[in-house]
């Protein structure tokens, strides 16, 4: 980049120009008649050359001038130089067409462009005093035309360049689940959304907006501006055609114009949106300032043509002529010429591919092999990862990455390369037939649903026998590992925790398309991100079906201690047997016990049974979990454990649904009263939770054979996971790291 001269320098070099000496002092000493030996015409033509070369810089260098007091104003004409601006992610600079390129035609990635040097948007500690600010910019969006939108592009001030904990779709680079809506964030952006996302409340797929901490806008408008004759005109931001863009903010006033309308038509006089805001109190001292933009699903690209700025007055003009043009050109009626040139390359095409054909019939069986595409894959999860991405974002799958075991099969963390996005990889045999409906099961049920207490699918890979799954990578582990932890988890984060796994279920139970059913719900499946918060895991034994249709599972899975004493006699898994779960898993988190610890006096080995005995001497709150050393709400902690009981009834129809749970939690509703009697007449007594008084086999004594059939099927585990190497996803894989 090439900055303009300061008052303290001498010199300016311009490219094609020679050196032009700017002294100090005037070159006229007005004081003093100029040479009578020189004629007007001669001085006027000693002057020209350099009226000529300052027009040069003006319309065609980028330039920047920022003064001691935090004036900062730059303008763009073109992009021809590296480092003239930081790009980050995706993007990239093509000095070829001297435009700035965010995205291309890839699924899923982002990226952003910022001008190097933060922007002093308030004096040194005056945080009420914003200062006024305008941008112009020129971009384009293209996408293919039988594509839907993804996601669009968005001017933001930030004060911070990093991708960290940025997401690509609807997020369009900005934010993520977690920090969506966070004041933290200090964050103004204008987007130019080519995506409906119903979550945002977006309008339609052709919108501008504001955004600040929150992709949900706080004004929207439809794309498009007023003319001469205050007539609104549509404006579609993905027809590939030059938008010019005009962002105003006056900080006396408070008042935000935005403006937009094809490059090369004067500004509208009437802005698209404008707005009352007051920035200071969302934007800090200094700020960066540039763009963002993702893709999804869908995609598009996305172009930065030209850009000015200022905090000091309006932004520089930007001159367009002669402006590359991305907008798709259609064809006229071709000529004969055309005809026969057309001819000609056909039959020309159609020898090489004669020729070729017989290459590729020794290529596709290997192919077909390597890279087979299942119905399933093509119908739920467009984005697939090159291997190799994986491989590099796992050091090889390196032991050393190694998180622990997932639902059929290892789990690795990962760096992904270009973004730095940490993902978990999940890694699965072909030949493990349990695998292969696992990972199908996964990817149809989880790249489907989008909920913040749900961990969220990045995309998939194979190659050859090997599948993978990416998802979010959540750095603080899973909840087991926080509660038996020293020092624990507080009451208060616990409390959150379990109000956070409530709202995940009632989304999978309820609030879907279809129902899902869990069927693992237990501690080591809830993971915990930055802030701790819930995010449930682990949808390998995941179960789609109708709401007016019953589950059509005939086996028991699940984990011991969690499993409802239906589905010991039935093998059907329901939402209410999910809730049974549910109720497991807020005794474990009250009391800091897990639900069976065969260690236990015999009284004790069963959680549910001694809370229950607790309850009926009146003595609940002795449950607590001790490392909390009485630090806790009590109001809660007896919700919780009453809950946790009320889920736990032995008769599934006794149970509540999930969402009179999560309603309980949230204080929405009182807890009904336990009755004694109607446990007692379902086979519970104080004396045993789950002993049958008919005579019967207990639940105790069914947990205690479950328990047997689990030690025998993890050492038959282990016995193949060290026998058979292709369990795992390499030569490396064979065993696992004690220390992981």
């Amino acid at each position: 980049m090439s900055p303009m001269p300061t008052d303290r320098e001498n010199n300016i070099k311009i490219p094609g120009f020679k050196e032009i000496e700017m002294r100090n002092e005037p070159q006229w000493n007005h004081h003093k008649s100029p040479d009578p030996m020189l004629s007007i015409q001669e001085r006027r033509g000693a002057a020209l050359p350099i009226a000529l070369q300052w027009l040069w810089v003006l319309l065609f260098v980028p330039w920047s001038a920022s003064a001691a007091d935090g004036n900062t104003t730059f303008a763009f004409q073109r992009f021809n130089q590296t480092g003239e601006l930081v790009v980050l992610g995706e993007s990239s600079l093509i000095p070829s067409k001297s435009v700035v390129l965010l995205t291309n035609h890839t699924h899923f990635i982002l990226g952003r462009v910022f001008y190097p040097d933060p922007v002093r948007m308030k004096p040194h500690g005056n945080n009420r005093t914003l200062s006024s600010f305008s941008t112009t910019f020129v971009f384009s969006m293209v996408h293919p035309a039988s594509d839907a939108g993804g996601h669009g592009i968005t001017f933001l001030m930030t004060p911070s360049r990093s991708l960290s904990g940025a997401l690509s779709a609807e997020y369009i680079g900005l934010l993520n689940f977690t920090s969506d809506g966070q004041d933290y964030n200090h964050l103004f952006a204008v987007e130019f959304d080519t995506s409906k996302n119903v979550e945002f409340l977006d309008p339609d797929d052709n919108h501008v907006g504001i955004d600040v901490n929150n992709l949900q806008s706080v004004k929207t408008e439809y794309a498009g501006y007023w003319d001469g004759k205050n007539v609104f005109q549509k404006l579609s931001l993905k027809s590939g055609r030059n938008i010019q863009a005009w962002i105003d903010y006056s900080h006396p006033t408070t008042q935000l114009n935005v403006t937009i309308a094809l490059a090369g038509m004067p500004k509208p006089q009437r802005p698209l949106i404008n707005l009352s805001i007051d920035l200071s109190t969302i934007l800090e001292e200094e700020t960066y300032v540039g763009f963002s933009a993702a893709t999804g699903n869908f995609v598009e690209d996305h172009y930065l043509l030209a850009w000015s700025f200022s905090n000091n007055g309006t932004a520089p003009p930007l001159d367009v002529t002669g402006m590359l043009s991305f907008a798709p050109t259609y064809a006229t009626r071709p000529s004969k010429a055309f005809i026969a040139t057309v001819t000609s390359a056909s039959a020309f095409l159609l020898c090489v591919t004669v020729a070729g054909i017989v290459t590729w019939l020794r290529r596709i069986k290997q192919q077909q092999r390597e890279e087979e595409i299942e119905e399933w894959e093509l119908e739920y999860w467009p984005h697939r990862f090159p291997y190799n991405e994986l491989s590099i974002a796992t050091n090889g799958f390196s032991e050393d990455e190694v998180l622990g075991h997932g639902g059929f099969g290892r789990v690795y963390h990962g760096v992904l390369p270009g973004t730095g996005v940490d993902v978990a990889v999940k890694c699965i045999t072909r030949e493990f037939t349990e695998g292969m409906k696992g990972f199908i099961a996964e990817v149809t049920s989880m790249g489907r649903l989008q909920h913040r207490n749900l961990v969220q699918l990045r995309g998939w890979c194979r190659k050859n026998k090997q599948l993978f799954i990416v998802y979010d990578y959540m750095p603080n582990g899973s909840l087991d590992r926080m509660i038996f932890r020293h020092p624990a988890l507080g009451w208060g984060q616990r409390y959150h925790i379990l109000k956070g796994v409530a709202g995940g279920l009632l989304y999978l139970h309820e609030e879907w398309e279809k129902r899902v059913v869990h069927r693992d719900i237990k501690s080591s499946n809830v993971l915990l991100d930055t802030e701790l918060n819930a995010r449930l895991g682990d949808f390998g034994l995941a179960r789609l079906y109708e709401h007016s249709e019953n589950p059509q599972t005939t086996h028991v899975v699940g984990t011991l201690g969690y499993i409802a004493p239906e589905l010991i006699h039935t093998g059907k898994a329901t939402p209410s047997s999910d809730v049974f779960s549910f109720g497991a898993l807020l005794l474990e988190v009250a009391c800091g016990r897990k639900p069976v610890e065969p260690t236990k006096e015999p009284e004790e080995v069963v959680l549910v049974e001694w809370v229950w005995d607790l309850y009926t001497k009146e003595k609940l709150l002795d449950a607590a979990d001790p490392k909390l050393a009485g630090q806790y709400d009590v109001e809660e902690m007896d919700r919780v454990l009453k809950l946790g009981l009320f889920c736990s009834h032995p008769e599934a129809e006794s149970r509540p649904g999930i969402r009179k749970a999560w309603q309980i939690l949230e204080g929405q509703i009182p807890l009904p009263k336990l009755d004694v009697d109607s446990f007692s007449g379902s086979g519970l007594t104080p004396r045993g939770f789950f002993r049958s008084n008919q005579g019967g086999p207990s639940s105790y004594s069914s947990a205690k054979l479950h328990m047997d059939m689990f030690s025998r099927s993890e050492s038959k585990t282990r016995r193949t996971s060290a026998s058979d190497s292709s369990y795992c996803c390499d030569s490396s894989c064979q065993t696992l790291s004690s220390g992981r």
